[in-house]
């Protein structure tokens, strides 16, 4: 997906989400850690759930007991260790440059 251009190009756009959803995805956090470090596709599904494209097939898993197991069945164990990702986003001003 290309960015913005010049001069918007340090805008950033995030989808605005409940809390209810980003509690749902904090509860897969481990499982999500666990899959970037595989290297494993996943993206976000409607309402709350996380698909899972591994193998040539997409698994849906609706909660983090479900995300355990498949990754278990898999032979994946899961990420001890969780890694902080601190992204720092720059404010913007009402004439649209950063601070």
């Amino acid at each position: 997906m290309a960015g913005m251009p010049d001069p918007y190009g340090h805008i950033k756009i995030f989808a605005d989400l409940s809390a209810e959803t980003l509690q749902y995805r904090k509860s897969l956090a481990q499982i999500t850690a666990t899959l970037r470090e595989k290297n494993i596709a996943y993206r976000w599904g409607y309402p709350a759930k996380l698909l899972i494209h591994h193998e040539g097939k997409m698994h849906v898993i609706l909660n983090a007991e479900m995300g355990l197991l498949k990754l278990k069945d898999w032979g994946i164990q899961v990420a001890e260790k969780m890694k902080q990702h601190h992204h720092k986003i720059p404010r913007v001003t009402r004439d649209w440059s950063t601070t």
